[in-house]
C-alpha cells in the first residue's frame, strides 16, 4: 500500500485534529515528522505531515477541504 501526503501543518495539534476527523471517516492516517517539526520548524521540510493510502486520497482531500478550508488554501 502506497501512501500519500494529504496535508502539512506547522504544528502536531493542527495534525491530530485532521487524523482523528478522519479516523471518524473511517480514513486511515499516518502523522510523519513530528517530533522534528517541534524542533525544527522553522526549517521548510521539517513540517508535521499527514499521509494518507492512496485509494482514500480523494475522499481524504475533500474531507480537509470542507473541514479545515483556511489551511486547505495554503
Amino acid at each position: 500500500m502506497k501512501t500519500v501526503i494529504l496535508a502539512t501543518f506547522s504544528n502536531s495539534y493542527q495534525a491530530h485534529v485532521l487524523k482523528d476527523v478522519l479516523q471518524n471517516e473511517g480514513i486511515t492516517s499516518f502523522i510523519r515528522n513530528e517530533t522534528l517539526s517541534s524542533v525544527l520548524n522553522f526549517i521548510p521540510g521539517f513540517q508535521t505531515e499527514i499521509l494518507v493510502l492512496e485509494e482514500d486520497y480523494e475522499k481524504a482531500l475533500s474531507i480537509y477541504e470542507k473541514g479545515f478550508p483556511q489551511l486547505a488554501e495554503d
